[in-house]
């Protein structure tokens, strides 16, 4: 005899719950994962809407560095091919230093209306507990470059730090900003010459502005490829002027600040405790006991659990194994269950060299593999010498104890940005533009020069430069090697040359 839900179709209690308990577990898994990305955002993004004094209304956005606290402020206004919108490379590079970043939409047309919008933006900032209204730097970039000087021309009694002209047009009259200024301009700039920057510091030294100039070689008007790295040193030049001669003992890098961001599991932790609570409440007392199992269920359970046991051993030694040092024992634990075949030439050569001494089996590891699959891929061909020498091999310096857990990293920061490109040349200045928008170079003491260390800092010298990019040439799969100390040279395909610069190496 049917039981009622099965005359009525009615869905029954237990089913009810169920599809009552599935969605709220994708919910809680969702939620988790939303906030555990939110956590790793390294920025707080704040957009804003402000008003002049005849109310007429426009947009603004700050990306500040987490964790919120007060910060040097630097103001940024695009150029007119730019737009609020487009503002967020530029501004996340240059709040990667630890300075506080904001933008404004504004009204191109209308110096007058510019500067209404520009002043409210000031009166908004000095009520922002996030500001350090006591350095604030402003930065233009053509169009505003110009609006911002004229601005800085117009109202003296509130100068900022430093007044930053990025491709500005050489001013009818010299401005007295009553600052520092630095300008940049790129030699090829087919829309302001380079002659009238250049008239335009020569007027404002006259005036005895301080005034820092730098004429980029083969750069147009848009700066570009090498806006990355100009902002990169923009926010430099602003951090040691708004926050002392020497602010880099206390930089905290963004890679630091990624290392130490919370994990994912305490944030799927509710939907782990709802499961369990599910399972519990199914298996409290009272409960219908289950009915005995068959033969065949019990020889599958046996089953199941041999291959559970099997797929667990070989899962805990490709998982252990990498994680001991490399050791007679471990090396050859590795031939037999975690070298492919067609990495084991790469395998033996690099282990056979005498440099692992209390270094992991996974650093041997990644070097064979990723190497060997660079080798697979990219565009340029190599004998098997000069790839073992200066691409394969781990060792940068000569110094003892280098530290050699470096690939993987620069691996996955760089080959992704050059796996297109069929010329050494070509990869190599991707590569070196790419590292110093990440890395600071600064003529301090007391360093890293290794190259972890350095990636993880994001600061070095000149010389520890030239090992980082000896490093991210290699793993990307361009032949390199230190010729002298603070000199990188590359393989071009038909000999050793220097390799290409970043447009400004160290400000």
């Amino acid at each position: 005899m049917l039981e009622p839900s099965e005359k009525t179709g009615d869905v029954s209690p237990a089913s009810r719950r169920y599809v009552t308990f599935v969605p709220l577990v994708a919910l809680l898994l969702f939620l988790g994962a939303l906030f555990w990305a939110k956590s790793q955002d390294p920025f707080s993004r704040r957009w804003f809407t402000l008003k002049t004094e005849d109310h007429t209304s426009f947009n603004c956005v700050a990306v500040l560095p987490k964790p919120l606290r007060r910060y040097p402020v630097i103001l940024y206004a695009h150029g007119s091919s730019d737009s609020l919108m487009t503002d967020g490379d530029a501004l996340r590079q240059m709040a990667e230093l630890g300075l506080a970043t904001v933008s404004l939409d504004y009204d191109q047309t209308n110096p007058a209306a510019f500067d209404a919008q520009w002043t409210a933006l000031l009166q908004h900032l000095s009520r922002q507990t996030w500001a350090d209204t006591n350095a604030i730097a402003w930065v233009g970039s053509s169009l505003g470059a110009n609006l911002i000087s004229n601005y800085a021309q117009n109202h003296p009694s509130a100068p900022p730090q430093l007044l930053v002209l990025i491709s500005a047009q050489g001013l009818p009259q010299t401005p007295d900003p009553r600052c520092p200024v630095l300008l940049i301009h790129g030699d090829q700039d087919e829309i302001f010459p380079v002659a009238d920057t250049q008239r335009l510091a020569a007027a404002l030294q006259s005036n005895n502005v301080p005034v820092t100039i730098k004429i980029l070689p083969g750069l147009s008007h848009s700066l570009e490829p090498e806006g990355g790295v100009i902002f990169r040193c923009v926010g430099e030049s602003c951090l040691t002027h708004l926050s002392g001669p020497n602010p880099w003992p206390q930089y905290h890098s963004l890679a630091q600040w990624q290392a130490g961001a919370p994990p994912l599991w305490p944030f799927l932790l509710p939907a782990g405790i709802a499961i369990a609570w599910r399972f519990w409440v199914r298996q409290k007392p009272g409960a219908r006991p289950p009915a005995a199992p068959s033969k065949s269920e019990i020889l599958l359970r046996c089953l199941a659990v041999v291959l559970a046991l099997w797929a667990g051993t070989e899962t805990a030694l490709h998982l252990a194994t990498p994680h001991f040092a490399v050791s007679p024992a471990t090396l050859k634990l590795a031939r037999r269950i975690l070298v492919q075949p067609k990495e084991r030439s790469d395998f033996e050569y690099l282990a056979a060299q005498p440099v692992w001494a209390g270094v992991k089996l996974q650093t041997l590891l990644d070097h064979a593999e990723l190497a060997g699959y660079n080798r697979q891929l990219v565009n340029w061909q190599l004998d098997d010498p000069l790839f073992r020498d200066s691409v394969l091999s781990p060792v940068i310096t000569p110094h003892p104890g280098e530290r050699l857990d470096w690939r993987r990293p620069l691996w996955e920061e760089f080959y992704p940005r050059i796996r297109h490109e069929t010329a050494l040349a070509d990869a190599a200045r991707i590569i070196v533009r790419h590292l110093r928008e990440r890395v600071t170079v600064v003529s301090l003491p007391n360093l890293p020069h290794e190259v972890p260390d350095i990636w993880r800092r994001q600061i070095t010298d000149p010389r520890g430069f030239a090992i980082i990019y000896a490093a991210a040439l290699r793993s990307a799969g361009v032949p390199a090697r230190l010729a002298a100390p603070g000199q990188t040279e590359y393989w071009s395909g038909e000999k050793w040359q220097s390799a290409p610069l970043p447009v400004m190496l160290e400000w």
